[in-house]
C-alpha cells in the first residue's frame, strides 16, 4: 500500500491543471497588455493636449505683446500655418525655443512623420477683422 501511494504522489501534473495555469497566464497576460496600451494612449493624448496648451500660450503672449499690432495680427490671420514664426519667440518647450514647426515636434517629443499641426487663428474682430479665435490642433497623434 506504501508502494501505491508513492507513484501517485510522484506522477507530477494532469493535463487539466496544465491547461489551468497556462489559461490564467494567458488572461493575465492579455490584461497586461491592455493596461500598457491605455497607458501609451494617455501618453499620447497628455504630450497632444501639452502641445496645444503651448500654442494656444504662444498665441496670447504674442496678442499680449504691446509691440504687436493690428496689421502683424491681420499678417498672422492670413496665414497662421505659414507664420509660425511670429509666435515662435514666445514659445518655450523644455527651455528651448522652436525654430520651426517640426524642431517644436522634436522638443515636445513627438514624431517628426505623421503629426499635423494647426496654429489656429487669433480674433481680430476688435481690429475691425471677420477672424474668430481658433485654437490650435493637434491631428495624428492621441487626438
Amino acid at each position: 500500500m506504501n508502494k501505491n501511494f508513492r507513484l501517485t504522489a510522484n506522477r507530477g501534473f494532469t493535463i487539466i491543471e496544465l491547461l489551468v495555469v497556462v489559461t490564467v497566464i494567458g488572461l493575465l497576460a492579455t490584461m497586461a497588455v491592455g493596461a500598457y496600451n491605455k497607458v501609451v494612449n494617455d501618453s499620447k493624448v497628455a504630450k497632444s493636449l501639452a502641445l496645444v496648451n503651448t500654442l494656444s500660450t504662444g498665441k496670447s503672449l504674442f496678442v499680449g505683446d504691446p509691440r504687436t499690432t493690428a496689421a502683424m495680427i491681420a499678417t498672422f490671420n492670413g496665414g497662421p500655418d505659414r507664420n509660425f514664426a511670429m509666435i515662435a519667440p514666445y514659445i518655450r518647450v523644455n527651455g528651448s525655443q522652436p525654430a520651426s514647426e517640426a524642431d517644436l515636434l522634436k522638443l515636445s517629443g513627438l514624431p517628426s512623420s505623421g503629426i499635423s499641426i494647426t496654429v489656429g487663428t487669433i480674433d481680430d474682430s476688435s481690429f475691425g477683422g471677420s477672424n474668430t479665435d481658433r485654437a490650435p490642433t493637434v491631428n495624428g497623434y492621441g487626438l
